[in-house]
């Protein structure tokens, strides 16, 4: 990787000689090269509002179940802000979410319509299609202020819900990503509150909508302390308390700053966690209430839309979230037909605006509440899962369906559906119903293969965010019932957690257990294929990614991980036959582009150099390519621009004693003697014999007038190579 060009100064063009007892040489910089003129900055404009409009506050706390908040019945945790805000407006005792994970679930509250409408039914699609409209760009329409805070790295706007805001912040810290896999990078409530406020103070423009997203109940259960001792042995609710603290900072501020009464605010879940009920730790796999029964609190502005008239109260009906945001929008008395949002809304607001007392008590029997996961489908091949749940019992539409009467057995335990099938009748035909009205066609942008580090994002937090091949054959004789599949689907994700932790024996005694006993399952051979990647058993490793692409033929990262096991092997061109067919099923495989630039540096460095950059442009964040673009820069002697992205490498945790030296020489060539020296010294630092930086950190201290050192640096360089240092004649 390092040896296409040297790392010595000393090669660079010679403008002066210094000469030591020892015979050693180097030489002085070329000349710096010239920064490009600084880009101007964009000039962004707002409309302001005709009318007054209360200011929005949207809440997800991710991965909170409802009955573990204090005003749900909570009793082993504390929950004084949420409580506070109940007392303040609407409690909702049975809001269901539409898909139990986080980014589908956030589509449709912020967009308002169903996953199989909006097509982003769980990880293997493309972003949101730019046909649906977010609630952002419809306060943004109405002339607010839009900002939006979100804590986890899964929710970054590669999803397509940045649009429509202002201030999107999805920036994490160099040093998180060094410190956690790339799925795990997330803030603190603590931190993204501070964010949240700092938008605010630096936002008088009034109105504002704000979308404030809290990620701590999320496993892993991490909660900081006195949460960790206070709720040893049930972490889970110490993190829920802990982000129940932070999320008072905000309400305090916006009392100081007489904003609360006249916000509007909505509290409320993605969805929730099933700590181990039916066999799921987690979430994702099943539609039991332990994941789909989320906490929904509406605190009304005090001052709403003319003639509400809202008041406090509990809801008991069920209700979706997909009414959220046709609900953000009435409240705020935004109601003009003009913007399309309204159009693809297909759930109504959850309180109405045209009388005096609270909506909905008069009214009939509330629809059921609808949910579903394409997770076991999509990511393993067994069928997905649609459930309905009415006032009394949850349907779970299955290979073998479940009817649960909430009444009676409210943690869903008996199986009613053999006893009672008029009722599954009845609930069936309105889900199908439901299904069958679907105005909008979701217009797929390619083949729905991820990007790597989605891949990676999901992975590390227990999801598996590829596309499984299911052949028309396969839906003839019908699918696996994921209940049937539980075992399999745990041994694959404490495998998963096996690797994270390094423990890869243990993680391929799982596999190999599992790929016994159902050889069908393609994420098998994946992963022990890049289990035999990450040890450097090409052969292995080839065999491995070879099954699992017999097993699903599209697989994009699959045929990036071959070609890296074919190049090791010196099978060069058919590593860039299987490069090709990745990009050519996903132009967007950085990892695809990357290693083409490698395969391509010998022979055509332009053809690399161009392939880094299109790796680049589609995750910056990708420290390799960061990497090998500065190198080939360097090449290219365009130093500051290389110490760019070396730069960028390192922040992201790509520390290695080669980069710190190729930086120090980029350094010492734009004129920056010291942060020269102290690249070579930190290079040394890594590898006290890597005789390049010693020689290069002699030259940078001799122009810097420390002869003792700079003699010393060049016998250590000498001493380790010995050519650097030929014998006087």
């Amino acid at each position: 990787m390092f040896g296409r060009f040297s790392t010595v100064l000393a090669t660079l063009p010679l403008a002066a000689a210094f000469t030591l007892s020892a015979g050693c040489s180097a030489f002085a910089q070329a000349p710096a090269a010239k920064p490009g003129p600084a880009k101007p900055q964009a000039a962004s404009g707002v409309r302001r509002p005709s009318v007054a409009k209360p200011s929005v506050i949207l809440i997800t706390i991710d991965t909170l179940r409802a009955d573990h908040v204090g005003c749900y019945g909570a009793q082993m945790v504390k929950t004084p802000t949420l409580d506070a805000l109940a007392r303040d407006g609407v409690v909702f005792d049975r809001a269901i979410s539409q898909v139990p994970l986080t980014w589908p679930s956030h589509a449709v509250i912020l967009t308002g319509t169903y996953p199989f409408q909006n097509g982003i039914q769980d990880f293997t699609g493309q972003p949101l299609a730019p046909q649906f409209r977010s609630v952002a760009q419809a306060f943004k329409h109405a002339g607010y202020a839009t900002g939006a805070v979100v804590s986890a790295f899964v929710l970054d706007r590669s999803w397509g819900l940045a649009r429509g805001f202002d201030f999107y912040d999805d920036a994490f810290s160099a040093e998180t990503f060094q410190q956690k896999d790339i799925g795990l990078v997330d803030r603190r409530a603590g931190e993204s509150v501070a964010h949240a406020i700092a938008w605010l103070k630096r936002t008088p423009r009034r109105p504002f909508f704000l979308w404030l997203h809290l990620y701590d109940p999320h496993s892993p259960y991490d909660p900081p302390e006195p949460y960790r001792s206070e709720y040893r042995g049930h972490l889970y609710d110490g993190e829920i308390a802990y982000a129940d603290h932070e999320l008072g900072s905000l309400m305090t501020w916006l009392k100081q700053n007489r904003l609360y009464d006249s916000s509007l605010i909505v509290a409320l879940s993605d969805h929730g966690e099933s700590l181990g009920e039916h066999g799921e730790d987690e979430h994702g796999f099943f539609l039991y209430n332990a994941t789909v029964h989320v906490p929904l609190i509406i605190k009304p502005p005090v001052k709403p839309p003319a003639g509400s008239g809202i008041r406090a109260a509990r809801r008991p009906e069920p209700v979706e979230t997909t009414s959220v945001a046709p609900t953000l929008l009435q409240l705020a008395g935004l109601n003009d037909s003009s913007d399309s949002i309204h159009a693809q809304f297909q759930s109504q607001a959850l309180l109405g605006v045209s009388s005096g007392t609270l909506p909905g008590t008069s009214q009939p029997a509330a629809d059921p509440a609808y949910s579903e996961t394409f997770y076991p489908f999509s990511s393993f091949g067994w069928s997905p899962l649609h459930a309905l749940e009415s006032e009394r019992f949850h349907l779970i539409e299955a290979p073998n369906p479940e009817l649960y009467d909430l009444e009676a057995d409210p943690g869903e335990t008996r199986n009613l559906a053999a006893q009672q099938p008029a009722t599954v009748a009845v609930l069936r035909e309105k889900m199908q119903a439901l299904l069958a009205h679907n105005p909008f066609t979701r217009q797929e942008a390619g083949a729905g293969n991820l990007s790597p580090d989605a891949q990676e994002k999901l992975r590390a937090l227990g999801y598996f965010g590829f596309r499984a091949a299911v052949s028309a054959e396969s839906l003839k004789q019908g699918l696996a019932d994921p209940k049937d599949k539980l075992w399999e689907f745990n041994s694959i994700l404490k495998a998963q957690d096996a690797f994270q932790r390094k423990q890869d024996d243990q993680a391929e005694a799982a596999l190999t257990e599992v790929q016994l006993k159902d050889p069908q399952i393609y994420v098998i051979p994946f992963m022990l294929g890049e289990s035999a990647l990450r040890r450097q058993n090409w052969e292995r490793a080839a065999d491995q990614l070879q099954r699992c692409l017999a097993l699903n033929p599209n697989f994009d990262s699959a045929m990036t991980g071959m070609a890296r096991a074919l190049a090791k092997l010196g099978r060069v061109d058919e590593a860039k036959s299987w490069l090709g067919k990745a990009l050519q099923s996903n132009p967007q495989n950085y990892r695809a582009w990357y290693e083409t630039g490698l395969l391509q540096a010998a022979s055509d460095p332009a053809a690399a150099f161009a392939s880094y950059q299109k790796a680049i442009a589609i995750q910056p964040n990708y420290p390799p390519g960061q990497r090998e673009l500065g190198l080939a820069l360097f090449q290219q002697k365009d130093y500051a621009s290389a110490a760019t992205h070396l730069e960028k490498a390192l922040a992201l945790g790509l520390d290695d004693a080669h980069i710190r030296n190729f930086l120090g020489i980029c350094y010492a060539q734009t004129h920056r003697p010291q942060k020269s020296i102290q690249s070579y010294r930190v290079a040394l630092k890594l590898d006290p014999k890597l005789a390049e930086a010693h020689l290069n950190l002699a030259y940078a201290l001799q122009r810097a007038g420390q002869i003792s050192q700079a003699r010393a640096e060049y016998q250590a360089a000498c001493q380790l190579e010995k050519t650097f240092c030929p014998a006087n004649p």
